[in-house]
């Protein structure tokens, strides 16, 4: 009796750990089990359930979370960069990278040129650059318009101060700023008392205000396109007396206003002053004449 009963128990003992043992193994088939990290949001696909680890909730999608894969190994590659970053408003390079070295502020170009170009459009070097130059008008007289126009969108000069983009500053010693033009150079004088163009050997009076903006010369508002060289170049005035020029508004049209003596010999001999006064257009390039004056003083040498 005690014999059957021992065959009965262990019969019933196997059955149990099998069965245990088939459920077991049906879940853990391979099958991707999602499972998500109520600590910290993490979801993660698992190759069977057996593997989500303890304390992971399943859920059945890592869809819009965030998932973590096993990261794929790749060679580590590197490669030479310029560069600049917000902390270091500078071009710089060549220099090598290598693997993951990208960081918020951090701008990468293959050519130099590339990052000069796309640092002079950073709004925070172009607020550097425009600190600098404040300071430097304490410090210094003369001043490349080229270097300024690049930070700088628009610079209006008055007698006695001027204004860069919106904001005025103050001149209280005579300040050269010079423009390139062509293969020569106009200058802008200013100081507390007035302000003159400068062009080689002559220069102009400026009444009223002067901008540059995209490298363009305008006279209140409008925009000059003759210099006072060009008119005398063209229109053969050569080595005039007591020259006097202005730049002014005339009808709320610019133009230069020139007075001069011209030296002249009647028949290639008798020699003859000629006292000139004339306007002329200041935005074209052709000369035009609004008026002239001429006024003839004779005298003769032996």
């Amino acid at each position: 009796m005690e014999k059957k009963f021992l065959i009965k128990f262990l019969f019933i003992t196997f059955l149990i750990s099998f069965g245990f043992f088939c459920f077991a193994k049906e879940i853990c088939i391979q099958v991707i089990t999602p499972a998500k990290n109520p600590l910290t949001g993490e979801c993660k696909e698992f190759p069977t359930p057996c593997d989500v680890p303890q304390g992971w909730q399943k859920v059945k999608s890592c869809k819009g979370l965030i998932i973590t894969l096993e990261p794929e190994k790749k060679p580590i590659t590197c490669k030479e960069y310029f560069w600049y970053d917000e902390s270091n408003l500078e071009c710089q390079g060549p220099k090598t990278f290598c693997g993951a070295f990208t960081y918020f502020g951090l701008y990468l170009f293959e050519k130099k040129e590339d990052c000069e170009k796309n640092l002079i459009e950073n709004p925070k070097f172009k607020e550097k650059k425009k600190q600098e130059f404040k300071k430097e008008l304490q410090e210094k007289n003369e001043f490349s318009i080229e270097n300024i126009s690049k930070f700088i969108n628009k610079i209006i000069f008055f007698p006695g101060n001027i204004e860069i983009d919106g904001e005025k500053i103050s001149i209280n010693e005579e300040k050269i700023f010079v423009k390139k033009l062509g293969e020569g150079e106009i200058k802008i004088l200013i100081n507390p008392e007035k302000m003159m163009i400068k062009e080689a050997d002559k220069t102009i009076l400026v009444e009223g205000k002067v901008t540059i903006e995209n490298e363009k010369l305008f006279f209140e508002e409008k925009e000059i396109k003759v210099t006072p060289h060009q008119i005398f170049e063209k229109l053969g005035i050569q080595n005039p007396l007591n020259l006097e020029m202005k730049l002014k508004l005339e009808e709320e049209i610019p133009v230069y206003w020139i007075k001069f003596i011209e030296e002249k010999k009647i028949l290639g001999i008798f020699p003859i002053k000629i006292q000139k006064e004339m306007e002329i257009l200041a935005q074209k390039e052709e000369i035009e004449k609004l008026k002239e004056i001429k006024r003839p003083f004779w005298f003769f040498r032996f």
